[in-house]
């Protein structure tokens, strides 16, 4: 038993001898870890907008590299289009009310 073992220890050694490539490892490149990276500062800029943990990694799953990378150098490239945001709301209250005072002010006391 102990000799076989060492005969096929020998031959895959010599294999490894002639022909170096027949061992690879898996390896993960960098631009793999990178594209991670962009992909988790994208859902989270996607979850500090609303949306949900599936939706936000489902949405940046989607995206490419390249799309990653340059939502991740930026996050405020990231918009809600699909609502107001809290400062809109607001903008838009302090708008009306201001013209619902104009009006009032002026063409309400012309009568």
């Amino acid at each position: 038993m102990k000799h076989q073992g060492r005969v096929v220890a020998s031959v895959l050694g010599f294999l490894l001898l002639i022909q170096p490539g027949i061992a690879s490892a898996d390896v993960v490149p960098a631009r793999k870890a990178k594209a991670d990276r962009d992909a988790a500062k994208v859902e989270d800029r996607l979850a500090a907008l609303g949306v949900d943990t599936a939706t936000a990694k489902s949405s940046a799953d989607r995206l490419t590299p390249d799309e990653l990378k340059f939502f991740a150098e930026d996050s405020s490239r990231i918009q809600n289009v699909g609502g107001l945001t809290a400062g809109e709301w607001v903008g838009g209250g302090v708008f009306l009310g201001l013209m619902g005072f104009l009006y009032f002010a002026f063409v309400g006391n012309q009568h």
